[in-house]
């Protein structure tokens, strides 16, 4: 890692200020931001890191939840123009379950915390990723396993304590098609895989991760009548990203990702920006 010195003139760089530090008591200069923070935006800076963007864009095409209605949510409508208003901005409806989102614990826990009372500590965290590709491509209602899960310690040790544990489907490469992305049958079934809710008890016992995240529209396999494994995640105080993008970016470990909802009062999820820190290969 650099030296101090270095360190602050990179943050100072990247915040765009004119000085090379902040004066301090002695006359000297201070970091005004931790080392390892500006040590971050160095490595960003240098190349030695890069950023991937985990999130689906939004439209009135993105795939939606069908029950309660037949078309998305979502619509822009222009409320100004250059020509009206010197301006263009747009009036946008949606659900707060739209596109790559957050499931905050009053989403099905009574009383639960909204998205505007999580703790914005646990918005950034080193992630794993747990790649079941190839189970579900021979099985479209594949649920993910404890097995799954004592085969990625295996292959890479341990999940640590409070990270952020995604599941990497594949699902994500049927996006934007609504019909592909639910796969409903004639009966109108749901087929895309989720998560046992074995393997989310065995995560809550022994790993305690900060949340859980997976590239289809639920946590819950497609099948599914209940929200038995959303009860469970939520009701520990965790949170949950649906419809993740780019998982098959991010490396098993060793990556440091962000994930940022709207502040919504009382909101029981919200649209988010989920953006990974991951290390180049040298």
């Amino acid at each position: 890692m650099e030296d101090a010195a270095s360190s602050t003139r990179a943050t100072i760089a990247c915040a765009g200020l004119a000085r090379e530090g902040v004066a301090g008591a002695a006359g000297g200069f201070m970091n005004p931001v931790p080392n390892a923070v500006a040590g971050l935006i160095e490595a960003l800076r240098a190349g030695t890191v890069r950023l991937i963007d985990l999130t689906h864009g939004l439209d009135e095409h993105s795939p939606y939840w069908p029950e309660g209605r037949d078309q998305s949510s979502f619509s822009a409508k222009v409320a100004s123009t250059y020509e009206s208003h010197e301006c263009f901005a747009r009036d946008v409806t949606m659900s707060e379950h739209s596109g790559t989102h957050l499931d905050a614990p009053v989403h099905v826990i009574p009383g639960g915390a909204t998205v505007d009372r999580l703790p914005v500590s646990g918005f950034l965290n080193p992630a794993c990723v747990v790649d079941v590709r190839d189970a579900v491509a021979t099985d479209p209602d594949y649920r993910v396993t404890v097995a799954d899960l004592e085969r990625f310690s295996e292959a890479n040790g341990p999940l640590p304590r409070d990270c952020f544990v995604f599941f990497h489907t594949g699902w994500a490469s049927r996006w934007p098609s609504q019909q592909r992305y639910i796969n409903e049958d004639s009966q109108g079934v749901k087929h895309f895989p989720g998560i046992s809710l074995e393997a989310a008890r065995f995560l809550l016992a022994e790993v305690h991760p900060v949340g859980v995240g997976i590239d289809t529209l639920s946590i819950e396999y497609g099948r599914t009548e209940h929200l038995a494994v959303h009860r469970l995640v939520l009701g520990a105080g965790l949170y949950i990203l649906e419809n993740v993008a780019n998982l098959e970016l991010l490396p098993a470990t060793g990556a440091l990702v962000i994930a940022l909802p709207l502040k919504l009062l009382g909101g029981s999820g919200s649209p988010a920006r989920v953006l990974a820190w991951v290390p180049n290969q040298t």
